[in-house]
This record gives C-alpha cells, sequence and structure tokens, in this order.
C-alpha cells in the first residue's frame, strides 16, 4: 500500500470545538459545519464526534450530505444552508432536515412535502444582506415570503440566518451587514415567528455582540482562525515516505519543464505525492515539506503522483524516513494558510482539495 497517508485527529476537533463553546455563553447554541466532507476531514467520524461531544446543531451545504449524516446514525438538527432542489422536499422532510428556504415557491414543495408525508418540515429563512448570493433580498420580498408562510402551518420556521462577507477583514461591513438582518428578525417577529437567529461563522465570533441565538463554526473546528478562538489546533496531517534517494550533479535538471537546476551535486529525494492527488502543482519550487524534523524545499515542478525535494543538508535523512507536507514534525510545523499563501488560495482549498486516493486515518 502507498505510504501517502492523511491523518485526522478527531480529538483535536472536540478540543476546537469545545474551546468554542466555552468562549461563548451557556445559551448560544453551537451550529458545527461540516459541509464538504468536514473541509475534508471526514463528515461523519467528525459528525459523530461532536455529537457526542455536545454540538446542538450540523449545517451542510446539500441534501446528500445531511442524508450521509442521517444514515451514519447522526440524530442532532442538520440545516441545510443551500436549500434543496425541487422534488427533494420529501426526502427533506423523511430524513427531519432543515432546509434554507428564501423563495415562495420553494415553501410551498416543502409544505406541499409536509402534508404529503404527514409530518412536520423544518426550515430555516434565508436573509440576503451583502452576499448577494441566495435569500430574500430587501423588505418587499421577506414580507412576501412570511405572508405565504402564514399559509403553510405544516412548515416550522426553525431558524433565520444570514452569512457575512467579510468578517475577517471588514467591520463596518460587517455591522451594517447585521443591522440589515436584524431590521429582518424584528420583522419576522412582528409577523409572528420565533425562530433561532444566527449570522455569525467563526470569524464573526470575535464580535460578542453578533453571537445571536447561535453561531456557525466551520474552519475554527478543524483549527484556524486562532485570533477568533485562541489555542486551536490543525487536525490534518499529511504524511508519506520516500519512493527515492540519489544524488544528481551540479548543472542537472529536476522535473518537467526543468524549472530548476541544480546549484551543486544535490540529494533528491522523490515522494510519491502529486496533483493527482490533490497537493497544489503551484508548490512546484515554493513550498517546503518537513524530514527527520527539518524544512526541505520542493524542488521542480509537482508532478501528477510524485514530487521531488532537495534533501542535501539532511544526511540522516533515510528511506524509512516520515515525510510531513502538511502538520508537525519536531519543532517545524506546515498548515494549510502556509501552503495557501503560496499557491495564492485559501486554508479551506488546501484542506478539502485532497483526492480519494489520499488513504485517510482518524485517530483520537
Amino acid at each position: 500500500m502507498r505510504s501517502t497517508c492523511l491523518t485526522v485527529s478527531l480529538s483535536a476537533i472536540e478540543e476546537n470545538y469545545r474551546r468554542i463553546r466555552a468562549a461563548l455563553a451557556p445559551r448560544v447554541k453551537v451550529i458545527a459545519v461540516v459541509k464538504a466532507d468536514a473541509y475534508g476531514h471526514g463528515a461523519v467520524p467528525v459528525a459523530r464526534r461532536l455529537e457526542a461531544a455536545g454540538a446542538d446543531m450540523f449545517a451542510v451545504a446539500i441534501l446528500e450530505e445531511a442524508l450521509a449524516l442521517r444514515e451514519a446514525g447522526v440524530t442532532r438538527p442538520i440545516l441545510i444552508l443551500g436549500g434543496v432542489a425541487p422534488g427533494d422536499e420529501r426526502e427533506a422532510v423523511r430524513a427531519r432536515v432543515s432546509p434554507a428556504v428564501f423563495a415562495p415557491d420553494a415553501l410551498a414543495r416543502l409544505e406541499a412535502a409536509a402534508v404529503a408525508e404527514n409530518a412536520p418540515a423544518h426550515a430555516h429563512l434565508k436573509v440576503d444582506t451583502g452576499m448577494a448570493r441566495i435569500g430574500t433580498r430587501g423588505d418587499a420580498e421577506l414580507d412576501e415570503l412570511l405572508s405565504r408562510w402564514r399559509d403553510c402551518p405544516h412548515v416550522v420556521m426553525e431558524g433565520m440566518f444570514t452569512h457575512f462577507a467579510v468578517a475577517d477583514t471588514q467591520e463596518d461591513f460587517t455591522r451594517a451587514q447585521d443591522a440589515a438582518f436584524q431590521r429582518a428578525v424584528a420583522r419576522v417577529h412582528s409577523a409572528g415567528f420565533a425562530p433561532l437567529v444566527h449570522d455569525a461563522a467563526t470569524t464573526a465570533i470575535r464580535y460578542p455582540d453578533l453571537r445571536h441565538d447561535a453561531v456557525r463554526p466551520g474552519i475554527g473546528l478543524y483549527g484556524y482562525c486562532m485570533r477568533e478562538v485562541p489555542g486551536l489546533r490543525m487536525a490534518q496531517r499529511l504524511t508519506a515516505k520516500p519512493v527515492r534517494i540519489a544524488w544528481i550533479e551540479a548543472g542537472e535538471t529536476v522535473g518537467y519543464g526543468r524549472t530548476f537546476a541544480a546549484p551543486r551535486r544535490t540529494k533528491v529525494m522523490t515522494v510519491p505525492i502529486g496533483y493527482g492527488d490533490g497537493y497544489p502543482r503551484a508548490l512546484g519550487n515554493r513550498a517546503d515539506l518537513l524530514v527527520c524534523g527539518k524544512r526541505a524545499p520542493i524542488i521542480g515542478r509537482v508532478c501528477m503522483d510524485m514530487l521531488m525535494a532537495d534533501v542535501t543538508d539532511i544526511p540522516e535523512v533515510a528511506m524509512d524516513s516520515e515525510v510531513v507536507l502538511l502538520g508537525a514534525q519536531g519543532g517545524e510545523c506546515i498548515d494549510a494558510a502556509e501552503l495557501a499563501q503560496k499557491c495564492d488560495t485559501i486554508p479551506y482549498e488546501i484542506m478539502l482539495g485532497f483526492s480519494p486516493r489520499v488513504r485517510r486515518v482518524w485517530e483520537d
């Protein structure tokens, strides 16, 4: 079996959850975001662990993700942030999951599904306050939806929410979004509804007055955004072992395109991971890896299945040495934020980008 392996620490994720929980008032609920396979950490094992730890609710992006959690035995409420496609409403009612609703026709289909299933439907009203993605937009749209909702007695408005566009960088715009959301909340209350109110994801947790009834931590659960909650731990560790260690002479080139030329006699270590595994091709000649507790630069372009590193200054490296591409070793650490910066993307894309052929191991 190929040595390449992504290890996920469930204890780190639970510890991160508990740190977030401790930073909140007891009345504030935690909606743990486990969409996109829990940001690449494994939605089922993560949700099971967090449900046991006391998470109040889960949030996913699509119905299929919610159904997978239900099939795995997860019983807590599940919010589908993107709503459900026409025709999937009865499945949502049967699974006791709560889609986002922001259009009258979607609400009518959910009401019909609840009647057909002879069971209540649950939903969260989504308000667009500045993302321009999904949600009711403006008072007229909201009032029309609320008017229709009063005629849908089988659909429980379990919650209402919005999403911030720049909570990590622009406080003024974030507060303007929250103010718009609070005006929508007042209209909802005036119409006779009393939903759970939430708008803060991880980066907005820094603002105590924006926590409302619940918060939706996502990336914080997986060890990032320490400014918002100190002490979070990354939960992924990507490792492999060399498949070859060999010397090349000064002037020889490495990899496709010959983008690296050895400035000296160089010891080259080949590692069995590449962009076919989700390790970004853009990291060639830019990123480091860890071996024997030391950094070694990646040289040449990242190939589909392999990459090469310069280990000339690490004489102790051997064929059974552990290579760390993401995670800690000795006193060094490479996290998703570092890799993201080097290839001009965000940590989210690094964490959830590893392909299915990378073996996963979940550990306590």
